[in-house]
């Protein structure tokens, strides 16, 4: 029994069901899990939601809103937030979807029961917070421009490199963003009521023993925000897991304009508008499940969004988008399922190998690379990273205190990455050699290499792993050896040197050399091609001379990066590093 499973058990005995049997039910795209628990003739549902991954947070307080106002979430009884486990009621087995499948003439009654809901639901605005119990609150986020535009970046940053092999071009990427920036403009100026964001078939359930909206059962809704009514009527009704037909959408779509007074035109049009972002998104979203999560059966769902997606972009409002599309892809393409390409380097290095003296009493007994910051090990913050940007294998070199790696790497909890340790126990190498060293597990490809005493953060609006994404739509791999991700030198925390390169505007850089002062400093994560190492000493030596060699041949690269980036190089830059972090995460 692990540790987590072990927790969960006391958790079910605290509250009277240690004894239930436990059952496996479905899980979702998440990192959530969900058991039945039976005890006799009473049954509840277990929810696990790993805190490193997940926050129970947002949806006890979204499902005690929703009961509040006259819809029927589970209840909850219990909870632990620290370990991400509640304890639910258990609405049954009846999801729509599987009602429909067995049953397809209950459509039309289920859809108005769902309609029905929605409509019940917009009757009163959304709240800026909801409670959550003992003076905790939930914030509910706006569905404003920058968060439609950040799951627009899905589609351009998942679903355009995985179908060509690689990254859309950044002023391509900023053409179409900026072309949504001002077709969103109309439904970024009517938010005001609790958006579910997944409100469709499967997460929608038929309750037994109740009448009217006592019948509909919700689930799958702590993402929750605030935003526009046409947004979850276009996820019940342009469902990418389940088609409903052309004149079910109209007729449903009818019912509720009809019942809420809108006005026709305006919320045909906005309807049309979220729902071709939606339809990109997913596009992105499914496409990011197979690359990143190794969920393939989510690749065959993807014509069908196209096909929905095709449907809006009919909309007069949404030409700018249909002609850009009709310039990068081929309508042949839209409606075939596909075999996304790799376009990221699939592995990593992160250089762990180092004695932490500066680091001391701290690294005394722990290597520097463990330390933690903000509750997470240094190293963690990158390789979450590195994984929310689809690399998959990354080696991590080891010298001091490697006792202690080896056992981070036995327990390291996110089973998407491969780690493999580079032995330096015998003999430092530094950088340069720690990396020679590592060759053979890094392959023949270009990888990321990444110091492991800094932690960044991407620009606040851009997903996770968006800075290693740009890097990548930067790399040319016919005129660059390595790519350096740049800091501004004032906005370097914990740096207090003069810089360490110019930068011209192609992004070619030189090395400050003799001059008093350089513009950026190296940021400690690059892309570095292997054929950098050929001719290289064996034995130590510094990543110095891969610098040095490909800046002589015009070679050396920079990409700046725009967002927060700490170097934790002391115990005091650690405390004040925590501290920002921390702050950073609660804004």
């Amino acid at each position: 029994m692990t540790d987590h499973h072990r927790r969960s058990a006391e958790f079910l005995t605290r509250h009277g069901w240690g004894s239930a049997e436990r059952r496996p039910l479905a899980d979702d795209a998440s990192f959530r899990r969900y058991e039945r628990l039976t005890l006799g003739q009473k049954r509840a549902v277990l929810m696990d939601a790993p805190p490193e991954f997940e926050d129970v947070r947002p949806f006890i307080a979204v499902a005690r809103h929703l009961n509040e106002r006259g819809l029927c979430a589970p209840r909850i009884l219990a909870s632990h937030i620290k370990d991400g486990f509640l304890l639910l009621e258990d609405m049954g087995d009846d999801l729509f979807a599987k009602i429909l499948a067995c049953d397809p003439a209950q459509e039309k009654a289920l859809y108005e029961l769902a309609v029905n809901g929605l409509i019940k639901l917009h009757e009163s605005s959304a709240p800026e917070t909801l409670p959550v119990g003992d003076d905790i609150h939930h914030s509910l986020a706006p569905y404003d421009m920058d968060l439609l535009l950040e799951e627009l970046g899905l589609f351009t940053d998942w679903y355009m490199p995985a179908l060509t092999g690689r990254p859309l071009p950044p002023q391509d990427r900023e053409t179409f963003i900026g072309l949504w920036r001002d077709i969103l403009l109309p439904v970024t100026k009517d938010i005001d009521c609790l958006v579910l964001r997944d409100y469709h078939a499967e997460n929608l359930m038929l309750r037994a023993g109740g009448t009217g909206l006592a019948q509909l059962g919700l689930l799958d809704f702590q993402d929750a925000v605030i935003g526009h009514k046409a947004y979850d009527l276009v996820s019940l009704l342009q469902d990418a897991r389940r088609e409903v037909s052309g004149e079910l959408e109209q007729e449903m779509r009818d019912k509720y304009i009809r019942e809420t007074g809108r006005n026709p035109q305006n919320f045909n049009r906005d309807y049309a508008i979220l729902g071709a972002q939606r339809n990109a998104k997913i596009i992105g979203i499914f496409t990011r499940l197979y690359l990143r999560d190794g969920k393939a059966a989510y690749l065959d769902k993807i014509p069908a969004v196209w096909k929905m997606f095709e449907k809006d972009l009919q909309h007069p409002a949404l030409a700018p988008i249909r002609h850009w599309l009709k310039g990068h892809i081929s309508g042949k393409t839209r409606a075939q399922a596909f075999l996304p390409k790799s376009f990221m380097p699939q592995k990593a290095m992160i250089l762990a190998a180092g004695l932490g003296k500066r680091m001391r009493p701290l690294s005394a007994h722990c290597p520097k690379p463990l330390i933690t910051v903000a509750g997470k090990e240094l190293i963690s913050w990158s390789l979450d990273g590195l994984c929310a940007a689809g690399v998959r294998d990354v080696v991590i070199n080891m010298h001091y205190l490697a006792d202690h790696m080896i056992d981070f790497v036995d327990d390291y909890y996110d089973h998407r990455l491969t780690l493999t340790l580079s032995d330096e126990r015998d003999q430092l190498l530094d950088s340069g050699g720690g990396v020679k060293n590592a060759l053979k597990y890094l392959g023949d490809d270009p990888f990321f290499i990444l110091n492991s005493d800094m932690i960044w953060q991407d620009v606040p609006g851009a997903g996770h792993g968006q800075m290693l994404h740009k890097m990548q739509a930067f790399w040319q791999a016919g005129g660059m050896d390595i790519l350096m991700a740049l800091v501004p030198r004032h906005k370097a925390f914990g740096y207090d040197a003069a810089g360490d390169y110019h930068r011209d505007i192609k992004g070619r850089l030189t090395a400050r050399g003799q001059d008093l002062q350089a513009d950026y400093v190296y940021g400690g994560i690059m892309i570095i091609k292997p054929g950098c190492f050929e001719n290289s000493p064996d034995g130590p030596f510094s990543l110095r001379q891969q610098f040095d060699r490909a800046e002589k041949s015009g070679r050396l690269f920079g990409m700046i990066h725009d967002g927060p980036w700490y170097h934790v190089g002391t115990p005091g830059a650690r405390d004040d590093v925590e501290d920002m972090v921390i702050k950073c995460q609660d804004g």
